[in-house]
């Protein structure tokens, strides 16, 4: 998928967050990619888990339930020129409405989260007059985020994604809540992607990664609890992330023995 011109609109009209919703499902609709019925699908979404990556960018989709309803897979990114309150204090400026019948979508929302996630990308944006100019930023090379600091030693552990359409939003978001829990500073980098190495408690950077079923996530947990941050980051992701998955995940070979005695020290305690 190639995000272009015509997939970009601009909003000068106020806008709560169901208008909002229902402005980028009617897109969605008018391009030919749903019908009419995936709108119920974000609705539910929303009231399951916050679709707000962080920087002014929200990600609204459907539930598998949904799914049915998407004709062909597309993305719709809306500017809302006044933002829109996404609840929790949070307020979004770029809205991408995402239908996809599979993980075509991946390439194109890793593209957008590399980008969005500059601090300087949202101002850029307000400024922009037109979508051709909003596109141009979106597909800018020139901005380089902040990596994190690569430090000695560490514990890593490897675990495979069996989630059938990847990390998307939800799961990710599921996933970066489970990381959170840990004092320890943890950083992921997709080993089957040209991935940079990043924060495993930043959603967008998460997201950013596009990975997509069968391929392999690296953990670097540093500090007072790694092991137990890389035991339970290995068990949120054997249990499918808030989906189901397919397969239990793998741990890469060096951890195994330790993460399988983990295991079972809780099952016989």
């Amino acid at each position: 998928m190639q995000l272009c011109e015509q997939d970009i609109y601009i909003s000068n009209e106020p806008a709560d967050k169901t208008l909002a919703l229902k402005y980028v499902a009617q897109s969605l609709v008018e391009a030919g990619h749903t019908t009419s019925d995936y709108l119920s699908g974000m609705l539910v979404r929303e009231s399951q888990i916050s679709t707000y990556l962080g920087n002014g960018i929200a990600i609204p989709h459907g539930t598998p339930e949904t799914r049915d309803a998407v004709l062909n897979t597309g993305v719709k990114v809306i500017v809302f020129r006044h933002g829109v309150d996404w609840e929790d204090g949070n307020v979004a400026h770029v809205v991408v409405g995402i239908a996809a019948r599979s993980n075509e979508h991946l390439d194109i929302l890793r593209q957008l989260t590399h980008a969005l996630s500059d601090d300087s990308v949202p101002a850029a944006i307000a400024q922009s007059k037109t979508p051709a100019d909003i596109l141009a930023i979106l597909n800018g090379q020139a901005l380089i985020e902040d990596e994190p600091e690569t430090l000695p030693g560490g514990e890593q552990a490897t675990f495979l994604i069996h989630n059938p359409h990847g990390l998307h939003a939800r799961p990710s978001a599921v996933l970066v809540k489970t990381v959170k829990q840990f004092e320890s500073d943890i950083t992921v980098e997709s080993l089957d992607a040209q991935s940079r190495t990043v924060d495993a408690k930043n959603l967008m950077r998460v997201v950013s990664l596009g990975v997509k079923s069968g391929q392999r996530l690296r953990f670097i947990a540093r500090g007072i609890d790694a092991k137990q941050a890389l035991n339970t980051i290995g068990e949120a992701i054997a249990s499918g992330l808030g989906e189901v998955a397919t397969l239990p995940a793998t741990p890469a070979p060096e951890r195994a023995a330790d993460l399988k005695r983990s295991w079972l020290t809780r099952l016989f305690n």
